[in-house]
């Protein structure tokens, strides 16, 4: 079961991810400066992610506030896709952010950092 619900975190991180450079890319115009700006929001979303959210993180936040803030913000993503007309690909972001909360708490349960 662990495992399972691992691997759906990951791949709503993924979807996450995704949607980080198509709300960027969309939001810059599309094209050549687009592209740009969605890879340049990814490599600052996926750092700042890996620094306060990742299970390896360095100076990971307490377990509440983390699974609050990783849904929140790929629940602010989903809306923000939703604004630029990806209706689909925005509901299900907004539905991961609400799974993806619950899955960082019950993960946290059960496997606690090693320090």
């Amino acid at each position: 079961m662990l495992v399972v619900l691992g691997l759906l975190a990951f791949v709503i991180e993924f979807a996450f991810m995704v949607g980080v450079f198509l709300l960027a890319s969309g939001v810059a115009g599309g094209g050549v400066g687009g592209a740009i700006a969605g890879v340049l929001a990814v490599v600052v979303v996926a750092a700042l992610w890996g620094l306060f959210v990742a299970p390896k993180a360095r100076r990971r936040i307490p377990r509440v506030p983390r699974a609050l803030a990783a849904g929140g913000a790929v629940g602010v993503v989903g809306a923000g896709l939703l604004g630029l007309g990806h209706q689909r690909f925005g509901l299900v972001l907004i539905g991961a952010g609400l799974v993806l909360v619950l899955a960082q708490i019950a993960l946290d349960d059960v496997v606690a950092p090693s320090r």
